[in-house]
């Protein structure tokens, strides 16, 4: 795999990228949590003649610089606005998977008439997320997310007798036992879901944006997917002629060698 590596600056932190393709339109890409940039190189062999892909190691992921701090939403329009100058372009497209999709909804709603193409993949943010709006936006909230993630104890005994009663099923018990379950992964997500909770967009302000400026975008969904199911795409979609929909037999993991043509070809 041959990677072309940079460095954006944000500030003093710095995020790194990957760069494929040599094409006239500009395309940024959002890996989603505990991936990195290196995710999206299977779109090179189908987007490297029209685009020029930058594929972006988040906050925390992949070879980025960031301390413990909060990736705000100016600092988001800076990179956006920085890399676009940058490659001498006046419009951008956008792909984002899972918690890059949030990243890419953000970019939509603050920058809607500089955007082209959009592809958002099993997407967070296309509805509110109580709890994470709860444990990331609220001082009780943040303050349990903590104590749950330094003291996991008694939250693991919690999801197990939930499991147990049968009101967690098993994807959200092997999901939450995943995170919890070891200390470098409880670790990881403490600076991650707070450092990334500036990012969140309004469903309806964004909708609003979308319908007026008729922005293109196809929501791929895993037809499996026990994360974000299908039907926070589809109601997200109502009411907007310029937003499809299209189901693939995944579950969450649904960008892959496979799925990769499908997806560029919305793009191209």
């Amino acid at each position: 795999m041959a990677l072309n590596a940079h460095f954006v600056t944000i500030g003093k932190e710095k995020l790194h990228y990957l760069r494929w393709g040599s094409g006239k339109k500009l395309l940024l890409a959002f890996h989603g949590y505990g991936d990195d940039a290196r995710i999206f190189y299977p779109l090179k062999e189908y987007l490297e003649q029209e685009y020029t892909i930058l594929s972006i190691d988040l906050p925390h992921h992949g070879s980025s610089q960031w301390p413990d701090e909060l990736f705000t939403k100016a600092g988001l329009m800076a990179m956006t606005k920085g890399l676009m100058a940058e490659y001498g372009t006046d419009n951008v497209s956008l792909i984002g998977y899972s918690m890059g999709g949030r990243v890419c909804l953000s970019i939509i709603q603050q920058l809607p008439d500089r955007i082209d193409k959009v592809a958002l993949l099993a997407s967070d943010g296309l509805t509110v997320n109580f709890y994470y709006h709860f444990f990331t936006r609220t001082a009780i909230g943040k303050k349990v997310f903590r104590h749950m993630l330094e003291k996991p104890g008694v939250y693991l005994k919690t999801i197990e007798m939930l499991r147990k009663m049968r009101i967690a099923d098993a994807g959200r018990y092997k999901f939450a036992m995943h995170f919890l379950g070891e200390e470098d992964r409880r670790k990881f997500l403490l600076k991650v879901w707070p450092g990334m909770s500036d990012l969140v967009s309004s469903p309806q302000q964004l909708k609003a944006v979308i319908r007026k400026h008729k922005i293109p975008i196809a929501i791929f969904m895993g037809a499996y997917d026990k994360i974000i199911p299908v039907s926070q795409a589809k109601k997200f979609s109502r009411g907007l002629d310029t937003v499809n929909v299209h189901i693939v037999g995944k579950g969450h993991r649904l960008f892959d060698n496979e799925t990769a043509q499908q997806i560029a070809v919305q793009l191209l």
